[in-house]
């Protein structure tokens, strides 16, 4: 049955507002280590290091939003499935009256 498929449908994609923030992090990311080795010399490595630690922080937070928006996506799906079931099921439960 179609409804019992545990496998979410290919075709639903919610839109987040921070897609564009996500897609954002990682060139920014990647970028920061790179400049602090290239001007190394003239940062010093208080700098170096403080860029280095915030190419960290900016990583976690795009892991996060990916994974906050995969969250979602699967309540999303979870609960659309559920609505399908129980609506396959209502005219059982005048059945049983």
């Amino acid at each position: 049955m179609p409804i019992l498929n545990s496998k979410p449908s290919s075709g639903y994609l919610p839109h987040s507002s921070k897609s564009a923030a996500t897609a954002a992090l990682p060139p920014l990311a990647v970028a920061l280590p790179a400049v602090a080795a290239m001007f190394h010399d003239r940062f010093g490595v208080a700098v170096s290091v403080a860029l280095v630690v915030v190419s960290l922080v900016l990583v976690a937070a795009a892991g996060a939003m990916v994974a906050r928006a995969a969250a979602a996506q699967a309540d999303a799906v979870r609960a659309r499935r559920d609505a399908d079931v129980l609506d396959a099921l209502e005219p059982l439960a005048g059945a049983r009256r």
